[in-house]
């Protein structure tokens, strides 16, 4: 442990603390965090350094205290968990000051990226005017904010003139991500913590966003990276800590304990060899990163592929376009399962969001929504399942039309089409147990006993990795990952027709991942559920679907079969990774 006055240099020595020459943006001699009530600590005595000038990278599973380590490098944590231990911050131990005072304590000095990006996006407040108050923090001078504010939202890949009016529920949730990303950048702070700065973002953004964080980094910035993207860690990371339960139990440079391998931004395996021997719990993320139905080997396990589906759909109003039956199932005879006509969204102004875009869902079918962020995938999606209402066209169930706002459809209605959201943590209410609220899709939309409901909650749960144990807690007890897999276990207890799953592989480890990807078209089955997934997870899309449609600026400008329209939307869409729409 380092004495008192003393922090490590760069070179990897001690020395004392004179002046700020070596003064490192954050050290973390030893670190555990407690929760009320738990038998073990969120995080059992872990250090860390973050030099000035390099990326140190956290990975592990989901639940093992990643968010809970970027919270304590900053002297915070969630309500009821207590910190113990030493942060240095610019050689300030944060733990030493009073909670009231840490805030004033890091302001310009660190910021922070959440791995929720709503929760620090104020809803009130235009994304140009936030933007400029936070830059106070930094720039004393009224005439340098806008000018770190257009910065800011360029390094996260975003343009002034196309954000700086709208509010946050207006944007995209790769948007959103990288408007938060801007947020923590235009403080000019010298430590960044980012959790998981990837998640909801298209591949091409992704790979610009590691290239970012590379950047400043090389600036002199100090970054701990908080992801699951083993591909960005090994891009930018100079260092990697692996936590499994709390503990670092592996740490090194990141070509030694991650290799040089992993997918290739288009989802297929690239050919370099795993690292040595190093702990198990390192192994088990590689081992699932290289998993064939992972990396992009494995061909599609749902329902035989379409023969029929057409390479190209023109954005009309026309009828939606035919696809040939899946295989029968008894769950899926009589039915036509969902089909929107003429489906769009505009803006108050008049502007277009998405469509109009006409497309069938067929039961059993299993179908991705690709292109890049703010192209209108999401919206789309929102005004099927009601939770936006379109401007026009109708969304209609086994032939019959739907009301355009879920509030003002049928409790069957509600239940023939779940949406599993991109940030699960809001849908879920805060003071109740999981399991409770899981059970309720089932004993409320089709009148199951509660013990029964419970039952069955708890066995799709098993088959996503969730124990028991963990659902009986309460929200804030989980991790981003384990609330990602606990929505997606409420909607399938609801044995939809439509499974809307947007980004819900975003906030996995790759071992999670890998079992989702292993049992959902299992879980699928019985109900003969057609699943809509929008993904930039390209292996998972893979993995899951049978057949894609391409969306550019609000539109559905090509559709097939995935291993045709997934080249496209990597490499060869028109706008891939450049201006949202």
């Amino acid at each position: 442990m380092t004495g008192e006055g003393e922090q490590p240099v760069a070179g990897g020595g001690r020395g004392p603390v004179t002046g700020t020459a070596h003064v490192l943006p954050l050290h973390i001699p030893e670190i555990s965090a407690h929760a009320d009530g738990a038998e073990r600590p969120l995080l059992d005595r872990v250090g860390l350094t973050v030099p000035a000038g390099a990326v140190t990278a956290v990975v592990g599973p989901s639940g093992s205290g990643k968010t809970t380590l970027g919270l304590a490098a900053l002297g915070a944590s969630r309500s009821g968990v207590r910190l113990t231990g030493r942060v240095l911050l610019a050689g300030t131990d944060l733990l030493l000051l009073a909670p009231a005072r840490r805030p004033a304590a890091r302001a310009g000095r660190a910021a922070q990226l959440p791995q929720h990006p709503e929760t620090v996006l104020d809803p009130v407040r235009r994304a140009g005017g936030a933007l400029m108050e936070l830059a106070a923090l930094g720039h004393p001078l009224r005439a340098a904010r806008k000018p770190a504010a257009r910065r800011a939202l360029a390094l996260a890949g975003l343009e002034w003139q196309a954000v700086r009016r709208r509010f946050p529920h207006q944007l995209s949730g790769g948007q959103q991500q990288r408007l938060a990303l801007a947020s923590a950048l235009v403080t000019g702070a010298r430590l960044l913590v980012l959790d998981e700065p990837t998640s909801g973002l298209d591949p091409a953004l992704a790979h610009a966003l590691g290239r970012t964080v590379r950047a400043l980094a090389d600036g002199g910035a100090g970054v701990l990276l908080l992801s699951h993207d083993l591909q960005l860690v090994r891009e930018t990371a100079d260092r990697v800590i692996v936590l499994e339960h709390g503990r670092a139990v592996d740490d090194g440079p990141t070509a030694d304990v991650l290799g040089t391998g992993g997918p290739a931004p288009d989802g297929r395996p690239t050919t370099a060899g795993p690292p040595a021997v190093r702990h198990r719990a390192t192994r088990e993320l590689l081992a699932a990163e290289r998993h064939p139905s992972t990396s992009g080997e494995a061909v599609p396990t749902t329902a035989a592929p379409t023969t029929a589906a057409p390479a190209a759909m023109a954005p009309s109003t026309a009828a939606p376009a035919a696809v040939a039956p899946s295989t029968a199932a008894p769950a899926s005879e009589g039915r036509e399962g969902v089909a929107a006509t003429g489906l769009a969204v505009r803006r108050r102004s008049g502007d277009p969001l998405a469509g109009p875009v006409s497309m069938a869902f067929p039961p059993g079918h299993t179908i991705a929504l690709l292109g890049p962020s703010g192209s209108g995938k999401t919206t789309f999606a929102r005004a099927l399942a009601g939770l936006t209402t379109p401007s026009r066209g109708e969304v209609r169930l086994d032939g019959r039309p739907l009301p355009r706002r879920i509030d003002r459809r049928t409790p069957a209605q509600r239940r023939a089409i779940q949406y599993v959201h991109q940030n699960s943590a809001g849908s879920f209410e805060e003071h109740r147990p999981v399991l409770g609220q899981l059970a309720d899709t089932a004993r409320l939309l089709r009148a199951l006993h509660p013990e029964e409901a419970a039952a069955e909650a708890i066995e799709v749960a098993g088959a996503l990795g969730l124990d028991r144990a963990l659902l009986h807690r309460t929200p804030d007890r989980l991790s981003g990952g384990q609330l990602q897999r606990c929505a997606l276990v409420r909607a399938l207890t609801a044995r939809p027709s439509l499974l809307v799953c947007d980004e819900v592989t975003s906030a996995l480890d790759t071992v999670s991942r890998q079992r989702l990807l292993d049992a959902l078209p299992g879980l699928l089955a019985p109900a003969a559920t057609t699943l809509l997934l929008i993904s930039h997870d390209l292996p998972a899309v893979r993995a899951l679907t049978e057949e894609a449609a391409l969306f550019e600026h609000g539109r559905c400008v090509r559709r097939g079969p995935v291993a045709d329209v997934l080249p496209a939307a990597w490499s060869g869409a028109p706008g891939l990774g450049g201006a949202d729409a």
